[in-house]
């Protein structure tokens, strides 16, 4: 994420090679910073930058919705020179989406710090999967009414291809996708180092990893040193790889982590019941989540 925050950023300002891995690095520690201090300060900090994440997305949906081409809408007949069938339109669809909707259940990493949580968990989970589904269906629609088979299946930037068909943006669309751009990943970047420590620092407090990783801050309250860690490998992947090979790597081990923890709700939810676990909201609100992430 850090990595291709710089690449986006590399529009404006000419930035290559090894300086751009050093302003990555330094995303990184800023938002570790951020996220070891406070959870309630990086909790308002990511509200602030989802609001500003949705509001270009609703732009581009609301006037594109004004814009649409029946003929290129309704016309099927491209598909059948680009239409994979079987299983490589199925790993092509994976792999093209997991890294769009994975974060779909990180809200449940967050479970032990959040308040109320028996009223807003499933709240979270519920509106995470509306929205997020709402928006890539409204962006997807539109384009497919804006953009023909050909210049989407050609184009190494479609979205920019899209704001730049659109009245009022066409002229600033590369400068105003570049903008979006930076703005959602900042919003992934800090996300992550603010969710991803706590699966290591519930494992640990539940003697399931190393038990460094359930150490928290004396004056902060927060896990630190297994933000730090996390961080730590993701500046080393910065300088060992390139953002293709990360990707690449992300949706694997996304997919199976997926798999796996899906998994274990079954097998755990039985478990509970053979030992009197009465939970406050049921697993079933998270199952359809999920689900839907899947779908």
């Amino acid at each position: 994420m850090a990595l291709a925050i710089v690449n986006y950023l590399a529009f404006f300002v000419p930035i290559h090679g090894f300086v751009l891995k050093l302003v990555a690095v330094v995303f990184v520690l800023i938002f570790m910073g951020v996220h070891m201090r406070s959870v309630e300060g990086g909790g308002k900090f990511q509200t602030i930058i989802t609001a500003l994440k949705i509001l270009p997305f609703a732009l581009v949906i609301g006037i594109g919705l004004f814009n649409l081409q029946g003929d290129i809408l309704l016309s099927s007949a491209p598909l059948e020179g680009y239409a994979k069938t079987g299983i490589a339109a199925l790993i092509a669809g994976v792999a093209s989406t997991t890294w769009s909707y994975d974060g779909m259940g990180a809200a449940c990493y967050m479970s032990g710090e959040i308040k109320n949580p028996k009223k807003n968990m499933p709240l979270g989970l519920i509106l995470t999967a509306v929205i997020v589904l709402a928006l890539y269906a409204g962006l997807t629609f539109v384009a497919s009414g804006i953009l023909s088979i050909d210049e989407m299946a050609t184009s190494d930037a479609p979205i920019a291809l899209l704001a730049s068909k659109l009245p009022g943006i066409g002229q600033y669309a590369g400068t105003i996708v570049a903008i979006m751009a930076i703005i959602v990943v900042i919003g992934s970047l800090s996300s992550c180092i603010m969710y991803q420590p706590r699966i290591e620092y519930a494992m640990a407090k539940d003697n399931l990893f190393f038990k460094s990783f359930a150490k928290v801050h004396p004056k902060y309250e927060t896990p630190y040193f297994s933000i730090i860690v996390q961080c730590a490998v993701a500046i080393v992947l910065i300088f060992a790889s390139n953002l293709s090979a990360l990707l690449g790597y992300f949706t694997m081990v996304a997919l199976l982590k997926n798999v796996l923890t899906f998994g274990t709700i079954f097998v755990l939810r039985k478990k509970g019941k053979e030992h009197g676990y009465d939970p406050s909201y049921k697993c079933q609100v998270v199952q359809l989540c999920l689900l839907l992430q899947l779908l």
